[in-house]
């Protein structure tokens, strides 16, 4: 039996697990900066589950927006994928830029620690709540948005063979 080719497009559930990994990371930018403090581990307060102003437009809505893009990137299917990437990207963004931009609209010099430490351990809490999870979120959104682009398939479907029909000459005589 013959076969030809078919093109077709279709996505990948590869993307699924990065929605996840997504959806944990958002999770963890939004309740970090609540729960942090149980550990020495916070910025603005000593207080747990304490909602700040710096703590909403610092980590909140950024995890809100992160847990939302990796919500929709594990339902390639309806088509919103590309929109939940977009989120996440934005919300990496933020955790990156948010920091460095934060003096800019208030009237301190920098994010306060809540609980005095040594210069590595404020430089690590700033790489757990911001820089490292932005970078984390930044390529997994990007690497989800190219699992998420439609890639032509080409699938071998079986050739039916036509039988030869029969022709039978017509003669036409005009009258």
């Amino acid at each position: 039996m013959a076969t030809r080719p078919r093109r077709t497009t279709r996505w990948t559930p590869a993307a699924i697990p990065v929605g996840v990994l997504l959806m944990i990371l958002g999770a963890w930018a939004f309740f970090v900066p609540l729960v942090g403090q149980y550990f020495d581990f916070g910025f603005f307060t000593s207080s747990t589950w304490v909602f700040s102003a710096e703590h909403w437009e610092l980590s909140l809505l950024p995890g809100i927006a992160i847990f939302a893009g990796g919500l929709l990137m594990t339902m390639p299917a309806m088509g919103l994928g590309w929109l939940g990437g977009l989120l996440a990207i934005a919300g990496g963004a933020w955790l990156l830029v948010g920091p460095s931009l934060f003096p800019l609209w208030t009237t301190t010099d920098s994010i306060n620690v809540a609980v005095p430490h040594s210069e590595l351990i404020d430089s690590l809490l700033k790489i757990g709540y911001f820089y490292g999870t932005g970078a984390l979120v930044m390529y997994l959104a990007g690497f989800g948005q190219g699992l998420l682009s439609r890639r032509t398939v080409i699938e071998e479907e079986p050739v039916i063979e036509e039988t030869p029909i029969e022709r039978r000459e017509r003669t036409v005589t005009h009258a």
